[in-house]
Parts: structure tokens; C-alpha cells; sequence
């Protein structure tokens, strides 16, 4: 897939040395290496440290190639090439690996260094028959004791990773991996050939240096060689790991798989457990585990996902103008995968999703993730290519079914144990609304549990935000949120949906925020509980994704068009508006451009239909088309996270009318808050009085409040120039406070006794569409299922419905909210906020 990103420009070459490569050598190796690029990132460190110190490459198996590779590539960027190599293979190849040194008498890797001059070192050869001819020689007792000695500078190892096979390696090896090594330590002509066919895919890592001096000052009485072997395999094992990142764990077949997953005591106790109780034999119970794991179970291909990720790059450049990769945020994510297994946890907006990650991590040189999925895609044909894709199916309830649940469990700990990176969508679905879903946290207790009993020391769980100019399911979502019923996912739906490849969505946005080590909070939690560990992991997963979420122009700007009342605004006041938002934002902590580009933003939603422009008085004028209301909806929800606290703060203010006495102001603030309490993700820890303090100061530094004292309480108000910003700031939460009152008032539908649910939600929604016609609410948005969702929860915890018992309960009233008057009082406490 094509990457927005500009291109690093290289830094300028120093003067390069004639007698190194000369014009044939420098055509050849142009074309050999061009499509093999070198992490520009990693240029000026290694430009400082050649400054102060002799830098030897480390690399893990001994390849011509390799070191033909880096020393050209080395030399290109003026950096120090390599005068010496150990292991290079055939003893054949000797005389033609010392001219392409550039030094026919370089001599060994010792003399090299102590001269100051660079050099390589390989740290075992590829496990091939020819390479029985030759022995490698270990350097690092001699570097070791070279550093001791006091050499003129220090000598810096520094790891470096080349690959162009990104596949996982195989378990069994064949005759040819025997003769011409693996794809992973290919001997020479392997080498060769696998590089000529897949250098455009090939990926070159620069790692952290080691300094032997800091290694000896660490262990300043310890004997060479015990102080050698360390350094020699901190470095194996770190290359081990670097390689890992990338291919991934050894693949399995499904059937060795199915046959270790099976082995797993915990497993075995339960269906044993499961047996007696059911008073049948195990082996009866191990078949259904059998057949639950197959269900289950991913059967990832290289191949078919070589051939799935160009058949969807098509299809992504047709439909997309780009990915706009998080770089900084994917290094974080690389640098976590060298130390533990990943999980990923993205937000879920589209089906899309599904496909997305996979696609720029193995862009990027990492390993695609094991993807769990719903088995309402698990239908032919998509089912098997999403398995083959690295999809592994997940029923969406499986509540009472003991053996599927513990075979689940089984599964998930097999993945850890191996060391695949996983992801799963910690909102359970696809937000239909823009706004991130509460975390589910079935999954999550699934990976908690495996880490549990000690499969890994460490896992981290890194949250993921996805975010798409123009959603391909918008159509759907906006019937669903107004009542209709959602597509079942089906072989005819996606003939139907092939209509998407004549649309254009604009661009797909990526961004990261900090992975979350399990073992770190476990230990910050201090406490046993497993329960209260997951909650944990899953709010802050889910405030990690709010606060990795771009602050997109286009949902700054739909904010502004659906919070006012008048027919049209124009458009110095559209974006001066705009502007605001976008400051209170990042203020508030939102990572964007200083300058977003809004005037891009409102062509994109003129141009696509969704906003009318109108010229008057030598002004423009901009209009929402009431059909495209719910679209903007979805843009404005996705940025409102971002300034929901001084929209909170700003709501209360307006129930006053005027000035407010400010321990008044909290207490409404905070009624407000626990009223949307299921709407927004606040972030975990704060306490309430913390970031009201913090809000207030941000509503002052803005100009759009001032106190006074007056009398024992501080008076709080709006200034003259702040109260349109107030409003609006205001405004943004009235589809909410409205839905609310809507779900509210459709609870009166209960007096006469309990009602299915659905027919409840057609029923209210039908006696909200009265009241938005009658003028009794202004916003049609407010009219969404989700919303009326959200506020049945609500209203189940203030104690106003009996708890949910399970699919097919009906909604009923508690005792003492039968009366009109208390439902009465409900939708007033709302109405309050909405004035």
C-alpha cells in the first residue's frame, strides 16, 4: 500500500575514497542494492559515534552479501566502511571478498580495530554442507582485551539486520534448507537468488550500539573471556529477537496446533472437570474441544498472504488516496516486540480494520497479527481468506458453553506462548457513531489470564487509532442508528457492497500511543485482584486510543456546522469557530498541525454533498443538508472527546443562566458527567476536582470566563466575548442531553408493564421523530439507537430498570419509578442542561 510520508532527503556524501569502488563497481552495487533502503534515521547517530569511536558491525550469520550491502551503503553516506570481516563463507570467495573491502591486505578483525579502522563481524555461519569447508573465527576475547588494553578511541558494536524473506521459518527442514541453508541463514547461492527475487520487500535495522567500554566498567574485575561470551550473546540474542519482529514465531500446521493447544494442563483439568459434570467419557469432551479449536484457530499462509495484500492494494488505491502512518508511534511499536509478544488493540470503525494493520506492519518489516474476528464473517469465501490472513474466529456468545470458553482460553495462551502478535478490537464492534465503544473486556481477561500462569514475563498492549476521511459503511450505520436493522454479513452483502469501488474515501489515518506493559501495571496496581487488573488494562487501553486519535479538520469542522440553529453561517464564522476548537483541543491535550487545514475540510464535505455553499452579500454561506446530518455527526463525535470536559464545565454554566457560585457549578458539572458517564472515556486516575481545576483554568486562559468574588463564594460567569464560544462549547453536548431526555421520556412506554426491547427502541424512536417535528428537541442526531442504548444503561445503574437477565429479557421499571411523576422529574433534571 501506498505510504503518505515524505522522503527523508540523504544526508550530503562526504568525498569518497577512488580506490574503494570504482565506476563498475559502483554501477553494479547501484543496481543490486537500490531498491534496499537504509534507515535514514539511523545515518547521523552512527555519523556521531564514528566521530568518537571505532565502530564494529555485528550481524548474526556470515554473508558476502551482507557485507557487499553495508559497505556500500556505508560508504555512500560517508561513514566508515568495514577493512576486515570474520566468517565469510567459502574460502573461494576470499580473494573477492578482500577487493571488495577496498583493501587487498586488511588482515584480521583485531588489526583492523586497533588500527581504528572498521570492521565486521558475523557471529555464526550459515548451517549449510559447504560451510563444513570453513571456520569462523571468534573476535570478542581479543576485542575485549584490546578495549582493556586502552586503545586511542573506544569501540562501539553495533548490531545490524538485514533481511529480504520476511516469512516465518519453517519447522521442518527440508534437503534443499540442508544443502543451500534456510530462508532465514541461506547460504551463498541461496542467498543470491532469494535476494535478487525479494530485495524490493527487504528490511535493514540499525540497533543500539555497545559501548565495550560501559560493559567493562559494569564488570570492571570480571575475566575476558567470561566478559566476551556475555557480550557475544546479548548480541545473538538481540539479533534473534530484531529477525523475530519481523518474520514472526516458527509457523505450525493446524494439526500440530490443534494437538499442543489440546496438551495444555489447564485445559485438560477443565474438560476433565467438564466430563465428570457432564457425566461422560473425556475423550467425548477432548472431540468437541477438537472441534471448537478448529473453529477457532487461524491457519495463516505466506503466500496466499502475499497474494491477498496485492489483490488488496488495488483495491486500496482505488479507493483511497493513502495511509497516514504514525513513523515515530510504529518505531515505539517495534522497539516493544523485541522485548515481549504484542497485542494490539485498535478502535473498530470499518471492516476495513481487519485488513489495515496487517497490511503496514508487514509494510513496515513486522510481523502480521493473529486477528480475532466475529464469526459473522467466518461465510464463504471471506471466512477462509481472513484465516489464511491470520484471522481466527470468535462466536459472539458463548455464554454457559464451558468447553468453548476454555478452549478459547487455551488458544489465546498458545498464541502468547509462541509469541505472536495478536489483535483484537477492545470495543467488541464497529462504533456506528465515531465516538470510541466502553472497552469489552472478555478478551482482555482471556490474555491477562494466560500471562497469568507465566507463558511470557511480559506482554504489551498497544492502543491503535484508526481513522478514515469517509467511512465505506456510512450509508448502513446511519439506517442502523435510526432503527433499522443491521445486514447480516453474508457472500450476497459483499456482492452488493462492490458498488464501494467506484468511491472515493480520501485517506486512512494511523496513529499509536504508548504500548502498556502487563507486568508494569500489574505491579503499579499492587494488587491480586484480577478482576480490577482488567478494568484497569481496559480503560487505559481505551483512553490511550482517545488520546492517539488525530484531531481531524473535517470533524472540526462538521462540529461547528451542526451546533448552531440558524439556517446558514458563514464562513469567517465557520472557521474562526473551527480555530477555537481546534486551539481548546490541543490545549487539552490533542496532537495535530498548529495550522489544520479547514479550508480543505470544508471542500471535502461540500463536495461530497453533505454541505450546501451559498454566496449573499459578498459573503459565502455554508449549510447542512438535513439527510447528511447523521454523516457529520460521525466526524464531529470522533474529535469530541478531545474538548468534552470544558463542554461539560460550559453545559453547567448555561443551567444557570448567569453568574454561578462555583461549588454549585462542580456539583452540576459533576451531575452532568456521571449523566454521560457511558457516552465518553475519561482518562483513569484523575479525580474529578483535579480536572475541573485544570478545566477552568484552560475556560479563563481562553478569555470565555472570569471569577468575582462575592460574598463567602466565589461567583463564576462568562465573559462578554466568551459567552458565543460558551454556547458552542455547549451545543456540542445537546444530542446527548436531548437523546437522553428522548429515552426518558419513551420510559413512560414501560407504566403499563414489561416490553421487548426492540419494540421499545421502534416505539421511542418514533415519539422522538414527534418531538423533533413538534420543535421539542433541535437536533435529528439526537434521534440515534446508540444513544437510547447508552441511556437505558444509564438509567438500569440509577436504579430506574431491573437488571438485564440475558438475551430475550424485557425491559421493566423498578417499583418506585412507576409513577409519572418520578419518570417526570428524570426527563426535567435533563431538560435543565438543554435550555
Amino acid at each position: 500500500m501506498a505510504e503518505s510520508r515524505e522522503l527523508v532527503p540523504a544526508p550530503p556524501m562526504a568525498p569518497q575514497p577512488t580506490g574503494d569502488y570504482g565506476p563498475f563497481a559502483r554501477g553494479l552495487l547501484g543496481w543490486l542494492f537500490r531498491p534496499v533502503h537504509f534507515p535514514p534515521e539511523a545515518i547521523e547517530p552512527l555519523r556521531q559515534l564514528a566521530g568518537r569511536a571505532t565502530l564494529v558491525y555485528v550481524l548474526r550469520t556470515s554473508s558476502l552479501l551482507h557485507l557487499l550491502y553495508f559497505n556500500f551503503r556505508l560508504s555512500r553516506f560517508g561513514l566508515p566502511i568495514a577493512r576486515a570481516a570474520t566468517g565469510l563463507g567459502y574460502r573461494i570467495f576470499g580473494p573477492l571478498a578482500r577487493w571488495w573491502l577496498g583493501s587487498p591486505q586488511a588482515g584480521s578483525v583485531e588489526e583492523a580495530v586497533g588500527r581504528g579502522e572498521a570492521a565486521f563481524v558475523f557471529l555464526r555461519q550459515p548451517r549449510t554442507l559447504p560451510s563444513a569447508v570453513s571456520t569462523l573465527h571468534d573476535p570478542f576475547p581479543a576485542l575485549v582485551e584490546l578495549q582493556r588494553q586502552g586503545p586511542p578511541r573506544p569501540i562501539a558494536l553495533v548490531p545490524l539486520t538485514l533481511l529480504w524473506r520476511r516469512r516465518p521459518k519453517q519447522l521442518q527442514q527440508t534437503v534443499r534448507d540442508i544443502v543451500f541453508g534456510n530462508p532465514e541463514e541461506p547460504g551463498a547461492l541461496r542467498a543470491l537468488i532469494g535476494f535478487l527475487w525479494h530485495r524490493k520487500e527487504a528490511v535493514v535495522k540499525v540497533s543500539e550500539p555497545v559501548l565495550l567500554g560501559d560493559v567493562l566498567a559494569m564488570q570492571p574485575d570480571a575475566e575476558g573471556p567470561k566478559v566476551a561470551r556475555r557480550v557475544r550473546g546479548f548480541l545473538h540474542q538481540h539479533l534473534s529477537r530484531e529477525i523475530r519482529v519481523v518474520t514472526g514465531p516458527p509457523l505450525k500446521s493446524p494439526e500440530r496446533l490443534v494437538e499442543e493447544t489440546l496438551r495444555d494442563l489447564p485445559l485438560r483439568k477443565a474438560l476433565a472437570e467438564i466430563a465428570d459434570e457432564r457425566k461422560v467419557d473425556e475423550k467425548t469432551v477432548a472431540k468437541e474441544a477438537a472441534r471448537n479449536l478448529r473453529e477457532i484457530a487461524a491457519r495463516p499462509n505466506p503466500t496466499a498472504l502475499g497474494v491477498m495484500k496485492r489483490l488488496l492494494n488495488i483495491v486500496f488505491h482505488r479507493i483511497y488516496e493513502g495511509v497516514d502512518v504514525d513513523q515515530a508511534g510504529l518505531a515505539r511499536l517495534a522497539e516493544a516486540a523485541a522485548k515481549a509478544p504484542l497485542v494490539l488493540c485498535p478502535c473498530h470503525k470499518s471492516h476495513i480494520d481487519y485488513l489495515i494493520m496487517s497490511m503496514v506492519l508487514d509494510d513496515h518489516g513486522m510481523q502480521p497479527p493473529h486477528v480475532a474476528a466475529g464469526d459473522n464473517l467466518n461465510f464463504f469465501p471471506v471466512g477462509r481468506f481472513l484465516r489464511m490472513g491470520g484471522a481466527f474466529f470468535i462466536r459472539r456468545s458463548f455464554r454457559g458453553d464451558k468447553v468453548y470458553q476454555a478452549t478459547l482460553a487455551a488458544y489465546v495462551k498458545r498464541l502468547l506462548r509462541d509469541g505472536f502478535t495478536q489483535e483484537f478490537f477492545i470495543e467488541g464492534g464497529r462504533s456506528r457513531t465515531g465516538k470510541l465503544l466502553p472497552p469489552k473486556f472478555g478478551m482482555l481477561g482471556f490474555e491477562v489470564d494466560a500471562w497469568h500462569t507465566g507463558v511470557r514475563p511480559d506482554v504489551y498492549f498497544c492502543p491503535i487509532s484508526i481513522s478514515y476521511e469517509k467511512i465505506a459503511e456510512a450509508g448502513s450505520y446511519q439506517r442502523e442508528l435510526l432503527g433499522g436493522e443491521k445486514q447480516k454479513e453474508d457472500a450476497k452483502a459483499l456482492l452488493s457492497a462492490t458498488s464501494i469501488l467506484e468511491s472515493r474515501l480520501g485517506r486512512i489515518t494511523i496513529r499509536f500511543d504508548d504500548p502498556i506493559s502487563l507486568a508494569q501495571l500489574a505491579r503499579e496496581k499492587g494488587s491480586e485482584d484480577r478482576r480490577a487488573l482488567v478494568k484497569a488494562l481496559g480503560w487505559r487501553v481505551a483512553a490511550g486510543i482517545n488520546r492517539a486519535a488525530p484531531l481531524a479538520p473535517v470533524g472540526l469542522v462538521s462540529a461547528v456546522l451542526l451546533s448552531h440553529d440558524r439556517r446558514g453561517i458563514s464562513e469567517e464564522d465557520l472557521l474562526t469557530r473551527a480555530r477555537f476548537l481546534h486551539r481548546a483541543a490541543l490545549d487539552q491535550g490533542a496532537r495535530g498541525p498548529k495550522e489544520p487545514l479547514l479550508d480543505r475540510a470544508v471542500d471535502l464535505l461540500v463536495n461530497d454533498g453533505s454541505v450546501k455553499r451559498q454566496e449573499a452579500g459578498g459573503q459565502r454561506f455554508y449549510s447542512v443538508v438535513e439527510e447528511r446530518r447523521m454523516a457529520l455527526d460521525y466526524h464531529k463525535n470522533s474529535i469530541l472527546h478531545f474538548v468534552v470536559e470544558p463542554a461539560v464545565l460550559a453545559a453547567a454554566l448555561r443551567s444557570f443562566k448567569g453568574a454561578a457560585p462555583q461549588g454549585e457549578l462542580m456539583r452540576r458539572a459533576k451531575e452532568l458527567s456521571r449523566l454521560l458517564k457511558n457516552e465518553f472515556i475519561f482518562e483513569p486516575g484523575r479525580p474529578f476536582e483535579a480536572i475541573v481545576d485544570e478545566t477552568f483554568g484552560c475556560l479563563m486562559a481562553w478569555g470565555l470566563l472570569e471569577r468575582r468574588a462575592d460574598g463567602a463564594e466565589p461567583m463564576v460567569l462568562p465573559t462578554a466575548p466568551g459567552a458565543r464560544l460558551l454556547h458552542l462549547l455547549a451545543e456540542l453536548l445537546r444530542p446527548f442531553g436531548e437523546g437522553y431526555w428522548v429515552a426518558a421520556d419513551a420510559l413512560l412506554l414501560l407504566a403499563g408493564g414489561p416490553m421487548d426491547p426492540k419494540e421499545w427502541m421502534s416505539r421511542a424512536l418514533d415519539r422522538g421523530k414527534a418531538a423533533w417535528l413538534a420543535g421539542r428537541i433541535r437536533r435529528i442526531e439526537a434521534l440515534s439507537k446508540a444513544t437510547l442504548e447508552n441511556a437505558l444503561v444509564t438509567y438500569r445503574e440509577r436504579g430506574a430498570l431491573g437488571p438485564a437477565e440475558g438475551k430475550g429479557a424485557k425491559l421493566a421499571l423498578t417499583g418506585d419509578w412507576r409513577t409519572p411523576e418520578k419518570l417526570g422529574g428524570l426527563a426535567e433534571e435533563i431538560d435543565r442542561f438543554l435550555a
